[in-house]
């Protein structure tokens, strides 16, 4: 391998370049000069400062040392005549530096971390938005509902609570005194048959008035109710927080009692619930003894047909006193005992001589037993026992005429009180 014309090296030996063996090739009108030369075929030009020595720069565009890339022949800007074929380039001793490459400036930086400190306040907004509307939600207070869903939702929680007092403040018009109204009645309806399992329907509050739905369980069964509430200032209210109806008519005097309360004698005011009738005697009760009111304001069906009846034992009470009565009266010693039914007159002016009096039953049947007990329509505590009795009579008067017939008994009516009935006889 020869030695670079260029840069040459002293450990490497000195061999001739291949090129004109002729004269030297003419200078072509350039000076001599620093980093400036010419090599021809006796070795490496001198300048004045002496051998030219290429400094260790790449050569541009890839050319050889020894000699220029076939088709050269051009010069090429910014550099000295490339020579004929054949010939060595003549290379800058001074090439042109490379540009140094850019730091990277720190705007972009600055960039990237103001995008990520935008990103880190939107998500931490968005963030706290959540955690606000989470850990805030509208109350269910009955002066902080804001919203019909809220308020309705309250006043489901109050009653399941047991809460008659806070459950009224839920009305747009306060409900009138009641016994059934009462927190300690309320306790006691919801401890046998609790309210569980609320559910509130959505709505999106549009005016002032709003109709919503929800369901809940009572005890194990689940109810639907439907409510109207109203928009009053900022707040809302039920129409109305409870059911009312006037006490049935045939419940007469009745003792009556609703869950262990005793009815009041005009108006039945109730909150939803389950609820038990009772008479308060073992005589009678009620064919539909439990209601359930699902909401406010609600027709109460079984309520309207829930009249009383006559027990078992109240039937059969009723007929034995009814024979008692009989008994006794078949003993008078007058021909029209009171309550008997029975009056058997003397001939005009007569006397009934005494102890002459002598009734019996005409029949083998047992006065009464076919007849069935009922309750009187305007009053419960009445019983009526529809039975035809035939009755046997002899008499005497004062003056010893004697006297001979029947008579009958036909209607016995018994009066309830408490657990024992009282019997009279009608004409």
């Amino acid at each position: 391998m020869g030695q670079n014309p260029v840069n040459p090296r002293p450990d490497l030996p000195q061999q001739p370049q291949s090129g004109p063996s002729g004269p030297s090739a003419p200078s072509f009108g350039q000076p001599a000069g620093p980093g400036y030369g010419y090599q021809g075929p006796q070795g490496p030009a001198q300048g004045p400062q002496g051998p030219v020595v290429s400094p260790s720069y790449p050569t541009p565009y890839g050319a050889s040392p020894y000699g220029p890339p076939p088709g050269a022949g051009q010069p090429g800007p910014g550099y000295p005549y490339a020579g004929a074929p054949g010939q060595q380039y003549a290379i800058p001793a001074n090439p042109p530096p490379r540009p140094k490459p850019k730091k990277k400036g720190k705007g972009a930086l600055v960039g990237v971390v103001a995008g990520a400190v935008v990103l880190v306040l939107v998500a931490g907004a968005a963030a706290t938005y959540f955690l606000i509307n989470r850990s805030a939600p509208v109350s269910t207070e009955p002066d902080k509902a804001t919203t019909s869903v809220a308020a309705l939702q309250g006043y489901l929680d109050a009653l399941a609570a047991g809460n008659a007092d806070k459950a009224k403040l839920y009305a747009m018009n306060a409900p009138e005194d009641s016994p059934l109204l009462t927190t300690d009645f309320l306790k006691a309806t919801v401890a046998k048959s609790p309210i569980t399992e609320i559910q509130v329907d959505a709505n999106k509050d549009v005016g002032t008035s709003a109709y919503l739905s929800a369901s809940y369980k009572l005890g194990s069964t689940v109810v639907q109710g439907n409510y109207q509430l109203t928009k009053v200032a900022k707040i809302w209210k039920l129409n109305s927080v409870v059911t009312s109806v006037d006490r049935p008519s045939y419940w007469g005097t009745l003792g009556v009692t609703i869950n262990g309360t005793a009815a009041p004698a005009t108006k039945l005011v109730m909150f939803p619930g389950v609820y038990q009738l009772a008479t308060g005697t073992t005589l009678l009760g009620f064919d539909q003894s439990t209601f359930t009111v699902n909401a406010p304001d609600e027709y109460i069906a079984a309520l309207s047909s829930s009249e009383p009846a006559l027990t078992d034992a109240g039937k059969k009470l009723m007929i034995s006193k009814a024979q008692a009565w009989l008994t006794q009266c078949l003993a008078v010693q007058d021909v029209n005992p009171k309550d008997c039914g029975m009056n058997t007159p003397l001939s005009d002016g007569a006397t009934l001589a005494p102890g002459s009096m002598k009734r019996t039953v005409d029949g083998s049947t047992a006065p009464f037993s076919d007849g069935t007990p009922r309750v009187s329509y305007d009053d419960p505590k009445k019983i009526t026992l529809s039975s035809y009795v035939s009755i046997k009579v002899t008499a005497a008067d004062t003056a010893g005429y004697t006297y001979s017939g029947t008579t009958s008994v036909t209607d016995a009516v018994g009066t309830i009180d408490g657990d024992n009935i009282t019997v009279v006889f009608t004409e």
